[in-house]
């Protein structure tokens, strides 16, 4: 019987509605489709021609499901995409899409008292089970790009070694379905034919929502797994390029020594924890006419020996630094004026009397606290001091 009416605008508009979600839902799992609404018509047109046709003249309900799964698995050879994902996915929702269908038929028949092969003849319940089956299948590819986790187990293990036993278990439940639903051919009266019909279909769901459970719950601890070790890397990456970007900025790039806004951090350190220290501040003597006379590569030459021989002076918790041009500063934690005194004089003899070329320089030492019962000093206040003392130093040399 060939039936031509409005009743058909039901399996072609839930026809569509599946194509768009399932569009959607491919694209969420990481297929780059292209071609945008011509290629999700062109994927939607064989499902919805099947299905039109099968409710237009009713041809055998086992070839239909064939045909549909036959157009699926034809579709998967024309894209460069990876197979074992996309068999994964057909086996999966085509075998969903048949259960449910044939689920909705024996309880209709059941209901009905009617077989399922009478069922099946009448236009309207071709039609209605053809609907709601894909009005179902196109809610829950809707409800898959919210589901993140098992979208990136899926996406990431595919093809792992665990899913295998599982695919083998797809193709057998997807042909024993279709070996199944010959049932609703026979025109038996026997009441129980349905039943009996749905009862092997949830069986067999059962087995199968059994069997993802146990392979999601595999499947996911090795991808979060993956995910840990990833972020891990990640953030030792992020780590590593933090601490170059730190040691650019706490570095002085020509001389190899700490800049000036390094050395301003640790004294600020250093106050706010009431510790004391001296603050040194330097100034060389002759680079200009080095400049001048020989050109300024070669004051660059003599700036990076003075700061490689100065620091050659200095303890491992010193910190020496170049403010800029010809002046530099010293750090010294814990080291009272006296003492630093003393180590700065012993420095400029080395430097002037022991190396050739020699180096002179001024300098000026500057305390925190000044006084023991002073505690208003800031890091400005310290260097400041520090640097009229320098220039107190180099007016009583050139005298």
């Amino acid at each position: 019987m060939i039936y031509f009416s409005w009743g058909l605008f039901v399996p072609v508009l839930f026809s569509l509605l599946y194509g768009i979600t399932g569009y959607r839902a491919m694209r969420a799992l990481g297929y780059t489709q292209k071609g945008g609404v011509t290629e999700r018509i062109w994927m939607t047109l064989p499902v919805l021609l099947l299905l039109t046709l099968w409710c237009i003249c009713n041809f055998p309900i086992p070839l239909l499901y064939g045909l549909v799964f036959a157009g699926k698995i034809f579709r998967l050879f024309q894209k460069g995409i990876k197979r074992n994902m996309e068999f994964f996915i057909v086996n999966l929702t085509h075998l969903m899409t048949m259960a449910l269908h044939l689920i909705l038929i024996g309880v209709i028949a059941l209901i009905m008292e009617a077989t399922m092969k009478e069922l099946l003849q009448q236009p309207f319940w071709r039609i209605s089970t053809c609907g709601v089956t894909l009005a179902v299948d196109s809610l829950v590819f809707s409800l898959v790009p919210r589901l993140k986790t098992p979208l990136g187990v899926i996406k990431t293990r595919s093809d792992s070694e665990e899913i295998k036993p599982f695919m083998t278990f797809l193709w057998f439940a997807n042909f024993s379905l279709m070996i199944d639903s010959i049932l609703c051919l026979s025109g038996n009266s026997w009441k129980l034919l349905p039943l009996f019909l749905v009862g092997s279909t949830l069986l067999l769901e059962f087995y199968l929502v059994g069997f993802l459970r146990h392979l999601y719950s595999i499947l996911s601890v090795q991808y979060l797994e993956e995910e840990h070790y990833h972020l891990q890397r990640e953030l030792e990456h992020q780590d590593r390029s933090a601490s170059e970007l730190r040691n650019k900025t706490a570095m002085e790039p020509m001389t190899g020594i700490f800049s000036r806004r390094y050395i301003l951090e640790q004294a600020e350190r250093l106050l706010k924890n009431r510790e004391r220290f001296s603050v040194v501040y330097i100034d060389m003597d002759h680079l200009k006419q080095i400049n001048d006379q020989e050109g300024h590569d070669a004051g660059d030459l003599y700036l990076i020996r003075f700061a490689r021989e100065f620091s050659a002076c200095l303890r491992a918790t010193d910190i020496f630094a170049r403010i800029g041009g010809d002046e530099f500063a010293v750090l010294l934690p814990g080291c009272m004026p006296e003492r630093a005194m003393q180590r700065l004089e012993g420095i400029r003899r080395h430097l002037a009397g022991d190396l050739e070329p020699p180096f002179s320089f001024s300098y000026g030492i500057a305390t925190f606290p000044e006084k023991a019962e002073e505690d208003g000093d800031s890091v400005e206040m310290v260097f400041r001091r520090a640097d009229l003392a320098m220039y107190q130093d180099k007016q009583t040399r050139t005298r």
